[in-house]
C-alpha cells in the first residue's frame, strides 16, 4: 500500500511541469498583443504592396510603427458603424504579431487626415484623430494614397508596357512637400527585348515635357535621333531589330503635384506597319467583300470597327506567315453610303472607305400547300433551324479551300432570287426574306458543290428537309436544302462540281428543286458576285493574293 502511494505521488510530481507549461501557454495565448510582446508588423497598402518589418531592438522603425498602431485607438473616437461612403472601398491591412498570435486591423486612410478611420480586431470602428492620421499619411508607407506617386507608363505599339532602367520620381504629399517615390520595384537595368507587330509607336499615359528618342540598328547605325513628338515621321519599311533609348522628363511646376525623369534602354523586333486592302471597295447591300491584311503575323490581334449598321466584326484568318484575310458581310438593309472601316494592328491604324449601294429587293409571291407550310414552317421547325444554323455558322476554317469562281450548283429554272421579300400564299404582308436562290429542277436532278470545300453538316431538319453544308474556308459556306438524296458525309473533301446528291421536295418547298444559299460568318449573303458570269467579280477577290 505504501509503495502504491509513493508511486502515485511520483506520477503526480511528473505531471506538474506539463501542467505548468500548459497553464503558461494558455495565459500567453489569451494575453493581448501589446507593445511589449509584439515582434513584427506587416502593412498591405491599397495597391497590394507589402511592407514587413521585424522588431530587432527598442526604438527601431518596427518598434515605432507597432507602438503607433497599438496605441492609436486610445486617441480615436469609437463609432457604431463606418461611414457609408467607405462601403466597398479598399483599405490598408495592418497585422501585428506576437510570439504565438497576431491581430489584424483595417485602416481606411485618405490623403485628408480629417477623414481617416479604422476597424479594430474586435470589429469596432473608430474615427482617427487628425494628428494621428497625419502622422501616417506623410510616411513612405502611405504612398499608394497619392495618385501622383505612380510613375507614368511608356507603352510600346499599344501592346507592351516598357520598364525603365532608371527612374527619379517625386510627388507632393499632404503637407505639400515633395517626397521621393519608391521606384525600387519599377526599374530593371538590363536591356529588355520586346517583339512588336504593326510598326513602332511610343506613347506615355502622361505626356512628358521633354522626351528624346534614339533608334539604332544592330550594326550601330542611328536610324532616328530626335523628339518623341516627331517620331511619327519615322517608319520602318521592313521587319527588323532595333535598339531604342528614351529619356523623358516632367519638370517641377507650381500647379503640379509631381516631377521626375525616366530613362529607358531596350531592343525590339518590329514588323513593318500593317496594310489593309478591300477585295471590292464598292459592294451591293446583302453581299460581301474580302479584307486583306499585310504585315500581320497574328491575325487574332487585328481590331475592326466600323459605322456600318447591323454589322458584325469579321473574323480574320491567317492566310500565310504575314498575311491575314477576313470576309465582311454587308446587311441587306444597309443604306447607300460611304462607310469607314477602322482597322488596328499594333501601332497601325488604317481607315478604309467602303461604298455600299442598295438597289432594294423586289417582293415575290410564293405558293406552297398549306399542309406543307404547317408541317415544315412552324415555330418548332424554325427554332430548330435557327439553333442548327447558329452552331454551323459559329465555326470557320483557317484553311482556304475555295479558288476561282463558284458554280450555281444546280441546273434548272431560277424561281426565286436572294433577298426577295416573300408574300406566302397571298399573305397581306411579307412573311420572310429569301436567304438564298431557289431552283426548280427535274426530279432527281444532280446537285453539285459550288466550289472546293469540306462537308461540315449532313442531316435533315424540319424546315430545310435534307441539307448539306460545305465550308469553303474563312467562314464562307454554301448550303443545299430540300435534297432528295445525299451522297456525302461530314468530313468529306469535295471539289467544285462534285456530285452531292439530288434535288427533291423535302422540307419547306412548293416544287421539285433545291434551295442553295451562301453564308459569311453569322449571316447569309448574296452569291451572285462569285458566279463565273458576274460582270462585277466572277470570284471572291482577295486583294494582293489572287491578283
Amino acid at each position: 500500500m505504501k509503495n502504491k502511494l509513493i508511486a502515485a505521488i511520483v506520477a503526480a510530481a511528473c505531471l506538474i511541469p506539463s501542467g505548468v507549461a500548459y497553464a503558461s501557454y494558455h495565459r500567453t495565448q489569451n494575453a493581448p498583443v501589446d507593445v511589449n510582446n509584439a515582434v513584427s508588423i506587416s502593412i498591405d497598402d491599397i495597391n497590394g504592396k507589402n511592407f514587413t518589418l521585424v522588431k530587432e531592438r527598442e526604438g527601431d522603425t518596427a518598434d515605432r510603427l507597432i507602438e503607433y498602431f497599438l496605441t492609436v485607438k486610445n486617441r480615436s473616437q469609437p463609432l457604431t458603424a463606418l461611414p457609408d461612403s467607405l462601403t466597398g472601398e479598399q483599405f490598408f491591412k495592418v497585422r501585428i504579431a506576437a510570439a504565438i498570435k497576431d491581430v489584424t486591423y483595417q485602416y481606411y486612410f485618405s490623403a485628408d487626415p480629417t477623414t481617416c478611420y479604422f476597424v479594430a480586431p474586435d470589429g469596432t470602428p473608430y474615427k482617427m484623430s487628425e494628428e494621428d492620421a497625419e502622422a501616417f499619411i506623410t510616411t513612405e508607407y502611405a504612398e499608394s494614397l497619392y495618385h501622383e506617386a505612380a510613375m507614368p507608363t511608356l507603352t510600346l505599339s499599344r501592346t507592351v508596357d516598357v520598364t525603365p532602367d532608371k527612374a527619379i520620381w517625386r510627388y507632393k504629399n499632404y503637407t505639400g512637400d515633395y517626397v521621393d517615390s519608391d521606384v525600387t520595384d519599377m526599374v530593371y537595368q538590363n536591356i529588355e527585348t520586346y517583339d512588336i507587330d504593326g510598326g513602332l509607336d511610343l506613347t506615355f499615359d502622361l505626356n512628358p515635357d521633354f522626351c528624346s528618342v534614339k533608334i539604332s540598328d544592330t550594326s550601330g547605325s542611328v536610324l532616328y535621333d530626335g523628339l518623341l513628338e516627331n517620331l511619327s515621321e519615322f517608319t520602318l519599311t521592313s521587319t527588323r531589330t532595333v535598339y531604342i533609348e528614351v529619356l523623358a522628363k516632367w519638370y517641377e511646376d507650381a500647379v503640379r503635384s509631381f516631377q521626375g525623369e525616366l530613362t529607358y534602354d531596350f531592343s525590339s523586333t518590329v514588323t513593318a506597319p500593317a496594310e489593309f486592302y478591300l477585295g471590292m471597295s464598292e459592294v451591293q447591300a446583302g453581299r460581301f467583300t474580302a479584307i486583306t491584311a499585310l504585315n500581320v503575323p497574328k491575325a487574332e490581334n487585328i481590331t475592326f470597327t466600323s459605322n456600318l449598321p447591323d454589322s458584325s466584326a469579321p473574323i480574320f484568318y491567317q492566310e500565310n506567315e504575314n498575311t491575314a484575310v477576313a470576309l465582311l458581310a454587308i446587311g441587306m438593309d444597309t443604306p447607300d453610303g460611304v462607310y469607314d472601316l477602322t482597322l488596328e494592328y499594333g501601332a497601325t491604324t488604317r481607315h478604309v472607305p467602303l461604298t455600299v449601294i442598295n438597289y432594294g429587293f423586289a417582293p415575290v409571291s410564293y405558293n406552297v400547300y398549306d399542309s406543307v407550310v404547317q408541317a415544315t414552317r412552324n415555330s418548332a421547325t424554325l427554332t430548330e433551324f435557327e439553333a442548327a444554323s447558329a452552331e454551323i455558322m459559329s465555326k470557320g476554317s483557317a484553311t482556304r479551300y475555295f479558288s476561282g469562281y463558284f458554280l450555281e450548283g444546280a441546273e434548272g429554272t431560277l424561281k426565286m432570287g436572294f433577298g426577295r421579300e416573300v408574300y406566302l400564299n397571298n399573305s397581306a404582308e411579307p412573311v420572310y426574306r429569301n436567304n438564298g436562290v431557289d431552283y426548280a429542277t427535274d426530279a432527281d436532278s444532280p446537285i453539285a458543290a459550288c466550289n472546293r470545300g469540306q462537308v461540315v453538316y449532313v442531316g435533315a431538319l424540319g424546315y430545310t428537309g435534307n441539307i448539306i453544308v460545305i465550308e469553303h474556308g474563312y467562314g464562307l459556306k454554301t448550303w443545299y436544302y430540300n435534297l432528295g438524296t445525299m451522297a456525302v458525309s461530314v468530313g468529306d473533301m469535295v471539289e467544285r462540281g462534285q456530285y452531292l446528291g439530288t434535288a427533291g421536295m423535302s422540307g419547306f418547298i412548293g416544287f421539285n428543286g433545291v434551295h442553295i444559299a451562301m453564308s459569311v460568318g453569322d449571316r447569309f449573303v448574296c452569291p451572285y458576285d462569285t458566279w463565273a458570269d458576274s460582270e462585277i467579280a466572277g470570284k471572291v477577290i482577295l486583294a494582293k493574293i489572287d491578283e
